[in-house]
């Protein structure tokens, strides 16, 4: 990883305008091969009051650079109505295990997406780019990506395409759970 890789900061944004509910509860790959719906647990059990939805790769300098930050707030956070969920994108499970989640000591809860590896003529036909597109999203991989649902309604869901910026989810937290 490139120790100084240019951040891609991005202000959270609200998505009351954007069609994200019917493209955001898509089918993820479990640890044990299994397929599940992304959100199937929270329509189940119930939304805790904010769930963050990261899409991340193990590749992504931004992602690596920014992992161990959520990984601290979701540690701070999680008992106070707070969720997180990862969909590991475009990344192998054995690569994304070693070089991601054990590298950085990550405790969130994840999922494997639609895509194993980057392959671009495959790229425009899974979730992660129908969402991105429905929120403008120019980059060409678009990971790290986060979707902010606060109190189940994915009506008013948010989004950040990029990274958060310092202090933005803590802010965001204070105001929807405090």
């Amino acid at each position: 990883m490139k120790k100084n890789h240019p951040h891609e900061y991005s202000e959270i944004e609200s998505s009351s305008n954007v069609p994200l509910a019917q493209e955001l509860n898509f089918s993820v790959s479990t640890l044990s091969g299994g397929q599940e719906s992304l959100l199937g647990k929270y329509e189940t059990e119930g939304f805790p009051k904010v769930l963050l939805i990261s899409f991340m790769a193990e590749w992504c300098p931004n992602c690596h650079y920014e992992a161990p930050i959520l990984n601290g707030i979701y540690s701070a956070w999680h008992n106070s109505g707070f969720d997180m969920t990862i969909v590991a994108e475009y990344s192998d499970l054995d690569a994304w295990e070693d070089r991601f989640m054990r590298t950085h000591g990550i405790n969130i809860p994840y999922f494997l997406g639609e895509l194993n590896e980057k392959n671009e003529t495959l790229r425009d036909n899974i979730a992660h780019t129908r969402i991105r597109k429905l929120m403008n999203d120019q980059r060409v991989w678009g990971v790290p990506l986060h979707i902010l649902i606060v109190y189940g309604n994915l009506k008013e869901a948010c989004f950040v395409t990029g990274e958060f910026k310092p202090g933005a989810l803590e802010q965001f937290l204070k105001d929807y759970i405090s």
